[in-house]
């Protein structure tokens, strides 16, 4: 083999490393730990309408969120995905026919779920992230059917895995965990930290799931019997204010005809001036 091809050959090499190492340091950094401040973030919903939509206002005042979703979230996850996507068909691990180890089957999965995540999020993204109303209500109604049930159901428990095995295979592939005994310990660990979120991310589905919120149909309805509500308050405060001013006058009315009485029975004087304040009080 010519220099030339084994320079070829070892500049392809040294790409193929830096890659892996960013799609690995992608997956921890910031992937994972969106993943679970993402899933706590949802969990407010255990504790009610008002507690998830004080999240979602708080997380929607960020300063340019956008761009911070675009250069912080955005990027990190194309790349993950795109590359991951690439390298799955590549390894001789995922033949389990002739590699049937433990590991091999925790790596098959890892790239299986991959595929699974990276539509989940794409439907994920377009069902939420654009909805200028998003709110409780307007999750309880899409999750409370059961295809969406499911369909989250099956991608929370594959984005956890790929999680929890993800940091599982960072630890070894950079040199963090490198004997035996360290891979069992950082498997225990990273097995118990993927229960624990995977806790979080399915109390929080359970929570718009039996939310008694039931239908769109139904919190409108509510509204519109608030509005009509209102505008009987409304109308009433009206009808009491035309009735206080209507008592005033009558009460006003009644004054001055007391004192137009009195003054008929004094002098004949006070009598005629009585009598025309009477007279006028009448009129009116």
């Amino acid at each position: 083999m010519s220099s030339g091809s084994l320079s070829i050959e070892a500049s392809k090499n040294n790409t193929e490393f830096v890659l892996r190492r960013l799609h690995s340091l992608t997956g921890l950094l910031p992937l994972s730990l969106f993943l679970v401040f993402h899933l706590t973030a949802n969990n407010a919903a255990i504790k009610g309408p008002e507690a998830f939509n004080f999240v979602v206002n708080t997380l929607r005042s960020i300063p340019y969120l956008e761009f911070v979703e675009i250069s912080i979230l955005g990027i990190p996850i194309l790349f993950h995905g795109l590359y991951g996507l690439i390298i799955t068909p590549n390894f001789a691990r995922t033949d389990l026919v002739h590699y049937p180890k433990a590991r091999n089957w925790t790596y098959f999965f890892q790239r299986i779920t991959g595929v699974v995540i990276f539509v989940f999020i794409a439907v994920h993204i377009w069902q939420f992230r654009f909805n200028e109303e998003l709110d409780f209500y307007a999750v309880a109604n899409a999750l409370k059917q059961p295809g969406w049930a499911i369909a989250y159901t099956v991608g929370i428990a594959a984005t956890v895995y790929h999680f929890a095995n993800g940091l599982w295979n960072f630890f070894i592939s950079w040199g963090i965990t490198v004997g035996k005994n360290a891979q069992r310990v950082s498997a225990v660990i990273c097995t118990t930290i993927g229960f624990v979120v995977l806790g979080i991310g399915m109390s929080a589905l359970w929570a718009f799931y039996s939310s008694p919120v039931a239908s769109v149909e139904q919190v409108q309805s509510s509204e519109r019997q608030a509005e009509k509500l209102n505008e009987g308050r409304i109308s009433s405060s009206v009808q009491s204010t035309g009735l206080n001013t209507v008592q005033t006058g009558v009460t006003e009315r009644n004054i001055k005809s007391q004192e137009a009485a009195k003054a008929i029975k004094g002098s004949p004087e006070a009598s005629n001036q009585a009598s025309q304040v009477l007279n006028q009080t009448t009129k009116n």
